[in-house]
């Protein structure tokens, strides 16, 4: 597994720097990085979500999914339990940086080179209860105002639009043509590609001394790569899941670097825009090296 996690890991950096090499040559822009982000979040990753879900039904993979959702809200309130100790009050970026990870744009790839679409399953799951607390906790978090919390956002957000048709599909199943499958596949297929170019262009858009020269932006990666990670899997450890594959994926999307809207819903909602950028780009850059690591420790863990 680790040489397969590492040549993922690899190929993932290759995308990162093929992003950068894009925007420094100006063949992408500000609104082309939009326009691109736009498509990842409302369309491809929604679709590798649905495509996931393109499986016979089986009650026993049911109650995993439940499982999943169960140890998916246990890990990120941990996070947001542990932050408290760590963060000083004022210091919201950093905790929402910490709290959610990137196990949509990190995640979905690692699970498809480890385990195959069918793992995205289980990945929704974790998607579905991120989106939810980034929509509730996390936009009150990086607002400072806890009036902000959109519940209509937690329902209307593409993660939980993609979920939730696609567990729609599961439950009930619909004789969709083969081809409708297919589509849904080949834009599932641009997810690993637009999101390390959009990582990239992160990237190139920062202030590089701004970011290696931050030593709070080291402690929120570090937390968000090392600390919470080994939380998470005594967590999964702890649960009666008992299947290598949602212990796994649950993992996965445990180890992945910060969530991008640490920077995006900071700019939006009036958060710190710049730090919340330079704490996706580390972790994201350090993620190359620590979640091969962390996931060989979560396997041994596992197998206790």
């Amino acid at each position: 597994m680790f040489i397969i996690l590492l040549q993922q890991m690899l190929t993932m950096l290759s995308l990162i720097i093929f992003g950068f090499i894009l925007i420094k040559r100006k063949v992408l822009d500000a609104d082309g990085t939009k326009q691109i982000s736009t498509l990842l979040s409302m369309y491809v990753m929604p679709a590798s979500m649905i495509a996931s879900f393109n499986d016979a039904f089986d009650f026993d993979r049911l109650k995993l999914f439940g499982w999943a959702i169960i140890a998916a809200l246990l890990t990120i309130t941990s996070r947001i339990l542990l932050n408290h100790f760590v963060f000083d009050k004022e210091d919201r970026t950093a905790k929402y940086g910490v709290t959610f990870p990137n196990s949509g744009f990190f995640g979905i790839p690692i699970v498809t080179a480890l385990i195959g679409i069918q793992g995205i399953f289980f990945m929704s799951a974790y998607i579905m209860c991120n989106n939810i607390l980034q929509w509730t906790y996390g936009r009150a978090l990086i607002s400072g105002d806890r009036s902000s919390m959109s519940i209509r956002k937690v329902f209307s957000n593409p993660g939980m639009i993609g979920a939730t048709i696609g567990l729609i599909l599961y439950i009930i199943p619909l004789p969709l043509p083969a081809f409708m499958w297919k589509a849904v596949d080949s834009i599932a297929a641009l997810n690993t590609s637009l999101a390390m170019i959009i990582i990239g262009s992160f990237l190139a858009n920062s202030d590089l001394k701004a970011i290696f020269t931050n030593r709070t932006s080291y402690k929120a990666s570090l937390m968000r790569l090392v600390i919470t990670p080994i939380l998470a899997i005594i967590i999964i450890k702890l649960l009666p899941i008992n299947n290598s594959e949602v212990e796994l994926v649950m993992t996965i999307a445990s180890v992945a670097p910060s969530a991008a809207n640490t920077a995006i819903l900071g700019r939006v909602f009036g958060g710190n825009y710049e730090y919340g950028a330079r704490i996706v780009v580390l972790s994201s850059l350090f993620s190359i090296l620590t979640i091969p690591f962390m996931l060989q420790f979560a396997t041994f863990i596992y197998a206790l």
